[in-house]
């Protein structure tokens, strides 16, 4: 089982014995040469040990194979651009993940201690965001810049990687930096990240190589690029902020979003669209759509481990170790196991809905399982568009292996078919009843449509 618990403290630990090592190299190299130097450098450890140490915990939980290694800077598919004026337009998913509440530790600590716990922080979210294949672009302070997606992924997953890392990076905060600073004796009430994503489409984003060939860099322009920035300048403090071209370009279900709002004089006041509010040439308002991304909700059907979740989310996931649920994709007569709203499927993909349970335990027989599909999108028909629709019953039950073997079984399993009809996140939701009706297990997988 995967824990995120103590991840932090891996990391902070990471990079107080780099510092050491470091200083320890320095003061031995004084009278080196520099070919020497470069060679004793060159061997200091940052394997998977420090810099893939988050990667090789999150990867495989959301089915992406080995590590993403890329440096820092331009990104790899517009590397040609860079000294030159040629440009190319090509979508890309932009974030922007902001650390709130470090400034005073300056003045409360020793500056070596701020160091390695905001250089922790830091190396925290860029290892988050390149498990979900994101390249990171710039780190500005205690800020960093990133983009998803690029020639060889689909755009719409691209959006589902960053969705998907921006639930993660809270997921870390709450479940391993805030209880760690809690600990340590830190405030951890005024710490947290700020986050803005958003979406830009090939004809609203272009790249080109900014500035002179040893003084620039290569990057992306356009109303989407900017508005992660002003997004996250917008986000409340462990919030993430979701702009226009994301929410309508994969129909972001409202369920799993909400309108930001601010007190005003004792009120509460909404902001439907980013403010302030900037004009078109024409001198008409732009509008330009936001909405916060529902944590709670969205952690319910998140591919994080199910005992993590339900610490974060107590009352809705409700997890049992001899119980598990898992979706299923059939395509070209393959069948393989869909993690819970990690990439977006072709339509008219065949799917299958498991639950199982193991039998040599004291649970009472037969489970009553529920299954419930609630659809969302503007493509769902209207008469079932956000509702959760009745459930699928199906039963658990102690089966003997056959007439002559008269064992247990020890697993049963059900399931029920479903198939890929509309754009967008839908969920499926299972949950388990003893035979005396007392709930066992609830879980929500999320299934995303192209």
């Amino acid at each position: 089982m995967v824990s995120f618990e103590n991840t932090f403290d891996q990391m902070f630990e990471a990079v107080g014995n780099r510092s050491t090592r470091a200083v320890a190299k320095s003061d031995s190299m004084e009278a080196m040469d520099s070919k020497k130097i470069s060679e004793e450098f060159s061997s200091l450890p940052s394997g998977p040990q420090e810099e893939f140490l988050l990667q090789a915990k999150i990867r495989p939980i959301f089915g992406k194979p080995d590590v993403n290694n890329s440096p820092i800077g331009t990104h790899p598919d517009f590397i040609s651009l860079e000294g030159t004026k040629i440009t190319q337009r090509h979508y890309t998913c932009t974030i922007f993940v902001d650390i709130k509440g470090s400034t005073r530790l300056s003045l409360q600590y020793p500056l070596e201690f701020v160091y390695q716990f905001k250089n922790a922080v830091i190396q925290t979210c860029v290892e988050t965001i390149r498990s979900f294949d994101g390249h990171i672009h710039r780190l500005m302070g205690d800020a960093v810049m990133a983009f998803f997606g690029g020639s060889s992924t689909e755009k719409e997953d691209a959006v589902a990687d960053a969705i998907n890392c921006s639930i993660t990076l809270r997921a870390i905060l709450e479940g391993s930096i805030k209880p760690w600073m809690e600990r340590e004796g830190l405030e951890a009430k005024d710490f947290g990240f700020r986050v803005g994503c958003d979406f830009g489409d090939d004809e609203e984003v272009l790249w080109g190589s900014f500035g002179y060939r040893n003084v620039g860099e290569v990057s992306a322009t356009g109303l989407p690029v900017d508005m992660a920035s002003k997004l996250q300048g917008l986000a409340g403090k462990n919030q993430t902020m979701l702009g226009q071209g994301l929410l309508d370009f994969v129909y972001w279900p409202e369920k799993y979003s909400m309108i930001k709002t601010r007190d005003r004089g004792g009120e509460k006041e909404s902001l439907p669209v980013v403010i302030p509010n900037i004009s078109d040439t024409d001198g008409n308002s732009l509008n330009y759509k936001m909405r916060q991304l529902s944590y709670d909700k969205s952690l319910e059907f998140s591919a994080l481990p199910r005992s993590f979740r339900e610490k974060i989310c107590s009352g809705s996931v409700k997890d049992h170790t001899e119980i598990d649920y898992k979706c299923y994709s059939i395509e070209n007569g393959n069948r393989q196991e869909y993690i819970s709203a990690s990439r977006f499927l072709e339509p008219n993909t065949s799917l299958a809905f498991v639950a199982r349970s193991r039998t040599n335990n004291r649970m009472m027989f037969p489970l009553k399982v529920v299954f419930r599909k609630t659809n969302h999108g503007p493509k769902t028909p209207e008469a079932e568009r956000d509702v959760e629709q009745e459930g699928i019953v199906r039963y658990l039950k102690k089966e003997r292996e056959s007439k002559y073997n008269r064992s247990i079984r020890p697993v049963s399993t059900v399931e029920i078919p479903e198939s890929t009809l509309y754009r967008g996140l839908h969920t499926m939701k299972c949950e388990v009843y003893d035979s005396h009706g007392v709930l066992l297990f609830r879980d929500w997988i999320g299934v995303m449509i192209k």
